[in-house]
């Protein structure tokens, strides 16, 4: 049950954490600030609003946020006119931990929540903090029947792999998030040694560099399945310059072909209805195995996508497997697996990654 308890406090800030370390931000404690607002960025990796403050001893203090990328906002109705330059708005932060050493105009903290000036609260990023109110005359009684409209199995399936799909998250792995390696790879020397020098202000997407596979699978944002008769595309939420596409027809890489983060992709479907992605064509990658580690032009990914129920009645949840190579910073090829949930079909939002914003939060670290 605590295992349990802890995702659901934890799962707010994974995105977040996706991006940057966790550490320079007190996640025990979280404050209000009250300004106005004097700039803001809707910008990938994550949005950025800038406060002018009067703080209780009247001196003015220029706060910096960081919170989540732009398709955890817009999920909860957090879009880019919400909040605008001139308004008033109190922000819920968890602050820096070095706010008590910084001048007045050098303050930052990573937004939670955000209440307007008319006493509107914004959902923090994991959504809604408590249940909408049963309107009245309503019950709240749950055995009352009900017309479902996914069907018999209360949601839709996918019979084909299509479908938006999101990565479920184990504990582990959010604990981790961002703090350099989340799986135990067995390093080769030079991967040893390539490890030993993360730093995470090294970290390439403060650039709008792509990590590209196997990171791109084990995404924290979702992707769209999109069968076609030759191919798959996976579209991946945030992630617009990364798009995947599984060639189902054979296909060997065309002549011009120019190696990308993403690689070469070709599938095919075993006898239990799995399908098996083998993946090539990779340049040497900055992080490109995992946070903190590199990978080479070596590098070679067969991915293994097993639907849930069967093929008759297609899944609600899709087990994933990669198996990674890279001779040059592996010792031994390694597994590393996952699972994703169907969920509802939507559309992405699309805002490009903005190295300007990606990196403005180092300057407070």
């Amino acid at each position: 049950m605590l295992k349990y308890f802890l995702l659901i406090l934890l799962l707010p800030l994974t995105t977040v954490q996706a991006h940057h370390s966790r550490t320079a931000f007190d996640l025990d404690t979280e404050i209000s600030v009250k300004g106005t607002v004097m700039a803001m960025r809707w910008r990938n990796p994550h949005v950025r609003y800038v406060l002018e403050v009067v703080n209780e001893k009247g001196v003015n203090e220029i706060w910096a946020f960081d919170g989540s990328a732009i398709v955890d906002l817009v999920k909860n109705g957090w879009m880019e006119d919400t909040i605008k330059v001139g308004d008033e708005v109190t922000f819920k932060v968890f602050p820096n931990r070095k706010n008590a050493q910084r001048r007045p105009e050098k303050k930052s903290g990573l937004y939670n929540r955000v209440i307007l000036a008319d006493g509107t609260s914004l959902p923090p990023v994991g959504g809604a903090e408590t249940p909408a109110p049963v309107t009245a005359g309503e019950s709240d009684d749950t055995s009352k029947e009900k017309t479902n409209v996914f069907g018999e199995y209360g949601v839709t399936t996918s019979k084909d792999f299509s479908g938006t799909w999101e990565y479920y998250l184990t504990l582990d792995e959010i604990l981790v998030l961002g703090m350099g390696l989340t799986h135990p790879w067995p390093l080769s020397q030079k991967g040893q040694e390539n490890y030993a020098a993360y730093d995470s202000k090294d970290d390439p997407a403060f650039t709008c560099q792509e990590y590209g596979a196997p990171q791109i699978i084990f995404d924290v944002y979702a992707r769209n399945w999109t069968r076609h008769e030759d191919r798959i595309v996976v579209k991946t939420e945030g992630k617009e310059t990364e798009q995947r596409v599984i060639w189902l027809d054979g296909r060997n890489k065309p002549a011009d072909y120019r190696p990308n983060p993403v690689g070469f992709s070709s599938g095919r479907f075993d006898e239990f209805g799995s399908l098996i992605v083998e993946t090539t064509g990779f340049p040497a990658t900055r992080w490109g195995i995992d946070y903190g580690l590199d990978s080479s032009t070596q590098k070679k990914l067969t991915e293994r996508y097993t639907l849930t129920n069967g093929r008759k009645l297609g899944g609600t949840r899709m087990f994933v497997e990669a198996l990674v190579e890279d001779p040059v910073y592996l010792a031994r090829p390694f597994s590393i697996h996952g699972v994703y949930n169907l969920t509802d079909k939507r559309e992405f939002p699309t805002a490009n990654c903005d190295p300007e914003t990606a990196s403005a939060h180092l300057e407070y670290e």
